[in-house]
């Protein structure tokens, strides 16, 4: 264990590593205990076998000094597409992904903005909502961008948050979705890069902020 990383410790986050199947889903966070198959992706609605994310259920969580990876879809609160890494270039940045559907996740923005605020002003604060809300009866994937933009606005309104916000598609039963790429443990998930996008420290899920944290 990386000793940067700092783990809040849920029950959801004691699983085994091996033998069991695991995804983020629109609802929240979820560790399944489904028997593993040979295919995986949105369409059949299985998770991803330990071979198609590397070897293991639960890929290894990005390292301290490795750089972030910036190259994912993402899109601005009027639904614009943006190229994320100038959103964090040469900036030192905290990078908070979340999931619009689970209170603790959200709750915990205000938070941290708060104390972003107050200890580290200038550091380059960013919400990313890595999700995108159930559209089934809404006109399906052609209106998933524009209707979980207009959530993330409303989480903005509703929380007093100022800092800027992003939308990122997952689609957590693809070995390639962002949720495995940067292995989530739980979320919010922030990573703390500095202005050269190498990453500082990873906070897991709600933290007790202290002075120096950032």
């Amino acid at each position: 264990m990386i000793n940067n990383v700092q783990l809040q410790r849920q029950a959801w986050l004691g699983m085994r590593r091996h033998g069991f199947a695991a995804g983020l889903v629109t609802i929240g966070l979820v560790m399944g205990t489904t028997t593993l198959f040979a295919h995986a992706d949105s369409t059949d609605g299985t998770f991803p076998t330990a071979e198609q994310v590397g070897g293991e259920v639960y890929q290894a969580p990005l390292k301290i000094g490795s750089t972030l990876p910036t190259d994912f879809a993402a899109f601005d609160v009027q639904g614009a597409k943006v190229d994320f890494g100038t959103v964090i270039e040469k900036k030192r940045s905290l990078v908070v992904f979340f999931i619009s559907a689970v209170p603790v996740s959200v709750n915990e923005l205000m938070r941290i903005e708060d104390f972003v605020n107050k200890n580290a002003p200038k550091v380059n604060l960013v919400f990313v909502n890595a999700d995108t809300v159930g559209v089934a009866l809404e006109g399906g994937q052609k209106r998933a961008i524009s209707a979980t933009v207009s959530t993330v606005r409303l989480i903005a309104k509703e929380h007093g948050l100022k800092r800027p916000m992003y939308v990122a598609p997952n689609d957590a039963l693809s070995p390639t979705g962002l949720s495995n790429r940067l292995a989530f443990r739980g979320l919010p998930t922030s990573f703390l890069v500095n202005d050269k996008g190498a990453i500082e420290k990873i906070f897991v899920g709600p933290q007790h902020w202290k002075k120096g944290d950032i």
